[in-house]
């Protein structure tokens, strides 16, 4: 088994936004026909020493680091994590996506 988690570090004030993002493009009906997706979670906390900064860690589960990657590569992919155009007002933060302070992509193999 391979898993991957995706720590995305938000504004608390933006987060409700990014989970619906989440919960409405990772569905099980969405996700049913990736060939080697065994299942996706998503957890959330607030921070305790920061109350403005909510945590979301998204971990899903592959048979295979191999499925993983062909499903990173496919064009559903690249349709479920593309971003909307930035305004032309707000060049100087084009790469950014509103209310997300970081975020930490880290791979697994499974041991036992």
């Amino acid at each position: 088994m391979y898993i991957v988690t995706n720590t995305i570090q938000t504004e608390t004030a933006h987060s409700q936004k990014i989970i619906q993002q989440f919960t409405a493009g990772h569905t099980k009906e969405s996700m049913e026909t990736v060939e080697g997706f065994l299942n996706f979670q998503l957890m959330h906390r607030t921070l305790p020493d920061n109350p403005e900064v909510t945590e979301l860690v998204v971990l899903s589960r592959w048979t295979s680091k191999e499925h993983q990657k062909n499903w990173v590569k496919s064009q559903a992919f690249k349709k479920m994590h593309q971003r909307k155009e930035p305004k032309q007002d707000d060049e100087k933060n084009q790469n950014k996506r509103p209310g997300i302070i970081s975020s930490t992509i880290a791979e697994y193999e499974v041991l036992t």
